[in-house]
């Protein structure tokens, strides 16, 4: 009965919390996983969509099935590139995990216009910026992965294709594997912004091998000149692995990114106040908080926030001199205020829980989670000095 359950919720995507498989058992699904594969690859050959002639036709032409399994992603606050891939039985969007965070919408297409609008739940692998989408739809086109214990050689011939530039065409570069680690590839294509979540393919074989993911900043120091670290790195994240997958709703997914920059951003407002230091004609907004942003900056931004607004009116009525208070009463004003926001900045802290997100957002929400409890330091200082 036991291994009934789990062939069930691997159909689905997921295991049920109640149900922890031993290591037979995962061997067994690592097993079924491959023959799945497998057997849709060889579907694929036989209806004439297998990519069994590689990324490049003989005239040096991307195959179309290939180049229209390659989806351009644009949101609101980003652009980026994916790809549809066959796994499993099912069919995904894979991408980076960052192409997606931070937007409250997205549109995905493909590069001969066809728009999907029907996906699935959202899968964000543990340990890597990566995530796909599960895709509701019929697709001609997609990829096939290399399996997982295929081995990866330097100096292979690959090429990356995505949304380059983000002008909403795909581009093909071509290179070879430069180095390996044990989720990542480095490359030597042409990748720049809007590559980001496109996919590395073999050229020989057009299957994927990884997922672009970012780029490093060149060198400047004594020891990389002359070497590779001295020049612009490429990376792409290696799909010839097992990833382990958390499964969300991919609202769940964009809402966390926006909570984090909530969060954020009620910590730097908090560490402004801190800083300030009330006198007779005003709050002395100009000062500044860290490199050439003032308290004035932050304070705008948050004008929403209620206790900004009263800080706000305070500071227009000293300026103006239509409130008149002593030193003690000013202090035991802002002091007041001051001690609301150190509360409401404690409630967000104790409702923040790392644990509940992605691996891409937890480590950020761990760091941002730091970050506060050095602010709720700074707010503490700030109260000692109103005394």
């Amino acid at each position: 009965m036991k291994k009934v359950l789990l062939i069930s919720a691997l159909t689905l995507g997921y295991f049920p919390a109640w149900c922890e498989a031993d290591d037979a058992d995962k061997a067994r699904i690592r097993e079924l996983e491959q023959k799945m594969a497998a057997l849709e690859s060889e579907k694929a050959k036989l209806a004439g969509e297998g990519n069994a002639q590689g990324l490049f036709d003989p005239k040096g032409k991307v195959s179309p099935r290939i180049s229209n399994a390659v989806v351009i992603i644009e949101g609101d606050l980003s652009v980026g590139t994916g790809f549809i891939v066959a796994a499993g039985g099912k069919k995904y969007v894979y991408t980076a995990a960052h192409v997606f965070s931070g937007n409250s919408k997205l549109t995905i297409r493909n590069a001969s216009g066809t728009a999907f609008k029907k996906f699935g739940n959202l899968e964000a692998a543990e340990g890597a910026d990566l995530v796909r989408l599960e895709i509701l739809e019929e697709v001609k086109d997609f990829l096939e992965l290399v399996p997982p214990d295929s081995q990866l050689q330097i100096n292979t011939p690959i090429a990356a294709l995505g949304n380059g530039g983000g002008n909403g065409v795909v581009s093909v570069e071509k290179g070879k594997i430069l180095g390996t680690s044990g989720d990542s590839l480095e490359v030597d294509a042409g990748i720049i912004q809007g590559n980001s979540g496109g996919p590395v393919v073999e050229q020989a074989s057009g299957k994927a091998i990884g997922v672009v993911t970012h780029l490093t900043s060149q060198r400047k120091d004594l020891w990389a000149e002359g070497t590779r670290q001295g020049e612009v790195r490429r990376f792409a994240c290696r799909l010839n692995r097992d990833w382990q997958w958390k499964v969300m709703k991919v609202g769940t997914f964009l809402t966390d990114a926006k909570a984090l920059a909530d969060f954020d951003e009620l910590t730097r407002l908090c560490f402004a106040m801190a800083q300030l230091q009330p006198g007779e004609h005003g709050m002395r907004l100009d000062t500044r908080i860290g490199g050439n942003t003032t308290a004035l900056q932050i304070i705008q931004k948050n004008r929403d926030n209620a206790l900004v607004k009263n800080l706000i009116t305070m500071n227009d009525d000293l300026a103006s001199r239509k409130t008149h208070l002593s030193e003690a009463d000013l202090k035991k004003r802002y002091r007041s205020l001051l001690g609301q926001m150190q509360s409401q900045a404690q409630r967000s802290s104790d409702a923040m829980k790392p644990q509940n997100f992605a691996w891409f957002h937890r480590n950020r929400a761990e760091a941002s989670l730091q970050a506060r409890k050095e602010c709720m330091v700074a707010i503490n200082q700030g109260l000692e000095r109103l005394k």
